[in-house]
């Protein structure tokens, strides 16, 4: 604990190898909680970005005279600017950036080489399986299925219905066996 406080006394005075050096110490802890989350339409790079963003946040302001440890504030840190990530990207608030297609995507072969027919059809088997989400699930489904796509934990909306994560797994296993016994017709 003293060790991270004193890199965050060096990094509050200027020093860029103070920065490095607990970015790359909490790094791993970043990646565990980037990967905890599901944010539709968002690369698991991008939600790993925003939470190196909350961690150096976290280190500009940390109470270095408080009780609680750096490691537990910049997890709630962390974790809070994921969760907002994604209310935010569910809120479609930035709709034309999260709808865009990266520069990389564009240089793939695969991506070239699709025939404007083979691009229809794609489109008209997404259209298919949010049909079938539509009609094939009940309200209590679709509304686990979403909060599972905001990257919500099963925990966490286990919570909000007043269920228990099991049952929250169960269902989300039922929603996968019905849409694939569909698509498979």
């Amino acid at each position: 604990m003293t060790d991270d406080i004193q890199l965050i006394e060096r990094i509050r005075k200027g020093d860029v190898n103070a920065v490095e050096t607990l970015m790359e110490k909490y790094k791993a802890l970043v990646n565990k909680l980037s990967r905890v989350y599901f944010i539709k339409g968002v690369d698991i790079e991008d939600i790993a970005q925003e939470g190196m963003i909350a961690l150096y946040n976290a280190v500009l302001t940390y109470d270095t005279t408080s009780n609680i440890a750096f490691t537990t504030y910049a997890t709630s840190c962390i974790r809070n600017r994921i969760k907002d990530c994604g209310r935010n990207s569910k809120r479609n608030k930035h709709k034309p950036l999260t709808d865009s297609v990266p520069i990389s995507v564009l240089d793939d072969r695969k991506m070239a080489e699709q025939s404007p027919e083979e691009i229809a059809i794609k489109a008209e088997e997404d259209e298919s399986l949010h049909e079938l989400i539509e009609k094939g699930l009940t309200s209590s489904e679709k509304q686990i299925l979403d909060c599972y796509y905001e990257g919500i934990s099963y925990k966490e909306i286990a919570d909000r219905l007043g269920k228990n994560t099991k049952y929250v797994d169960n269902v989300l296993q039922k929603i996968k066996r019905k849409l694939k016994k569909d698509l498979d017709k």
